[in-house]
């Protein structure tokens, strides 16, 4: 069969150039992007940045959900976006302060009222972030200043009802929690505040129900229910209280202070093994939570069980000295007299300085100081002050100082750290060389901030572990406290009468 052979396809002359235009103009518009003189048409195409308001809604929505958590997250993000918008830190540093989180609240505060230093909301919440660190006086003072701006500001009330209570001025503080009230009546920190007060005035139905309120306008706030229960306990009324800390707990399961406060209550009806439950599940939510560790310990010391109950004490204790040392805010150096005791400073300020976070992990506080009053007309010292807040070791360096006469010394003061006796923490007098210039190391501890428990019960277990040597310092830092504390000086006759020392008869 023949087969007859293909005809071949001559090429199309127009198909060919029109080939070789196109790959002309594909190598042309390559050079131009390469050169980003046009856009790259495969690029994806940008989706739109959120804006800090969506944020703050987001942030709204898990408030009102009761996820204090989350609703910080996103509100750290929407100030991140629009930094210099007071209205966003407001509810920022309050959400951290109810989430149990106020020296960080203090820093987000303090920015608020940089940001608007007009701002009756900013100075208000400023207020309470001092006031739940322990800076009474200057928490008083933001929210005397808050009213001053908008004397309509509920809030600012509110807060100031608290700090006045906190400051021995209850009254007060009921007037300020009343004018709250009348200016806000669906307000949740106006409820909250007059429970506050009522609290403190001894009425614990009342304050319940000023507590319950609050929860009649937002139902789904862990730290509400952590009131109720705590006055509940005051009425001897333990089911109701172990009830409203469970419900803190379902609201909040990673809040240790809600996990705590029920493992405590649990210890409260002897039900020890429950209580150590909650109580370890409080420490693995926050490794630092001081109160679990005291609870813990006890619920160990109760059961003789003393080898557990001593790491749980110490530690208990440690991270109280920690936490006191976080609330210090300021340092100085004052001229002070020998022919005197040295127990407060002088007003003759050498030098001084805030003290500041110096790192992103929020463990060591710095102060450059600049001179005081005593120096300001003249003179030219300086000096810098670092503190660790978890060893409780600083150095002090100091330059330029005056000569003083021989009845007089240089000490240095914390602002904000008591010794355990309640007066200021000072550093003794210092070592001044003869040029002026000052090197000096030593520990802030033992602070006020452990509870005087801790210390007498820590002893007590160190006698029944035949450790005399190791229990009487913790009685004398106990007796302290309270000079008149009977478990001390019981732990102290203990120790004694087991080591064959005489021990004093009483004096009637």
């Amino acid at each position: 069969m023949y087969i007859r052979p293909r005809k071949r396809r001559r090429s199309n002359p127009w198909r060919v150039l029109f080939l070789l235009v196109l790959i002309a103009g594909a190598l042309y518009a390559y050079t131009l992007i390469q050169r980003r003189q046009i856009e790259n048409p495969f690029t994806p195409t940008p989706t739109p940045t959120r804006s800090a308001y969506s944020y703050r809604d987001e942030a709204e929505a898990f408030y009102i959900q009761g996820d204090l958590g989350q609703a910080i997250e996103a509100y750290k993000q929407a100030v991140r976006l629009a930094p210099d918008d007071v209205s966003l830190y407001v509810p920022l540093v309050r959400l951290l302060v109810l989430k149990g989180r106020p020296e960080e609240a203090v820093d987000w505060g303090e920015k608020g009222v940089d940001v608007a230093p007009e701002s009756a909301p900013a100075w208000a919440v400023l207020g309470l972030t001092y006031d739940w660190v322990g800076r009474v006086p200057e928490a008083i003072e933001a929210c005397l200043r808050a009213v001053e701006l908008d004397p309509a500001y509920a809030e600012a009330y509110a807060y100031l009802a608290e700090a006045y209570t906190d400051d021995g001025r209850v009254e007060k503080g009921l007037e300020a929690a009343q004018k709250a009230l009348e200016l806000a009546p669906r307000s949740v920190d106006a409820h909250r505040a007059y429970g506050y007060v009522l609290e403190h005035l001894g009425n614990w139905s009342g304050a319940i129900e000023a507590y319950r309120q609050a929860l009649e306008i937002h139902p789904y706030l862990a730290h509400l229910y952590l009131d109720i229960g705590r006055n509940y306990l005051a009425l001897t009324d333990t089911a109701s209280a172990l009830e409203a800390f469970q419900r803190a707990v379902e609201l909040d399961p990673e809040r240790p202070d809600a996990l705590d406060q029920l493992g405590w209550t649990y210890f409260a009806i002897q039900d020890y093994e429950l209580a150590q439950s909650y109580l370890e599940q409080a420490i693995e939510a926050d490794p630092n939570y001081a109160p679990a560790y005291g609870h813990l310990a006890t619920t160990y010391w109760v059961r003789r069980n003393y080898e557990s109950a001593i790491p749980n004490f110490e530690k208990a204790i440690d991270l109280a000295y920690q936490a006191a040392r976080r609330k210090a805010y300021g340092f100085s150096i004052t001229v002070e007299s020998t022919q005197d005791p040295i127990l407060y400073p002088s007003p003759d300020v050498a030098l001084e300085g805030e003290l500041e976070w110096g790192n992103d992990r929020r463990t060591r506080l710095t102060a450059t100081l600049e001179p005081g009053i005593y120096l300001r007309e003249g003179g030219s010292a300086e000096g810098r002050l670092v503190l660790d807040v978890l060893s409780g070791r600083y150095t002090l360096s100091a330059q330029g100082l005056p000569p003083l006469p021989a009845d007089q010394v240089y000490v240095g003061w914390f602002a904000g750290l008591d010794a355990l006796d309640g007066t200021p923490f000072n550093t003794g007098p210092l070592p001044v060389e003869a040029d002026g210039s000052v090197e000096f190391e030593g520990t802030a501890e033992p602070v006020r901030g452990p509870r005087i428990e801790h210390y007498y019960t820590l002893g007590l277990c160190y006698f029944y572990m035949a450790q005399c040597e190791r229990a009487y310092p913790l009685f004398e830092a106990a007796l302290q406290i309270d000079p008149e504390e009977p478990n001390a000086l019981e732990g102290i006759r203990l120790c004694q009468e087991a080591e064959g020392t005489p021990v004093p008869t009483p004096t009637p």
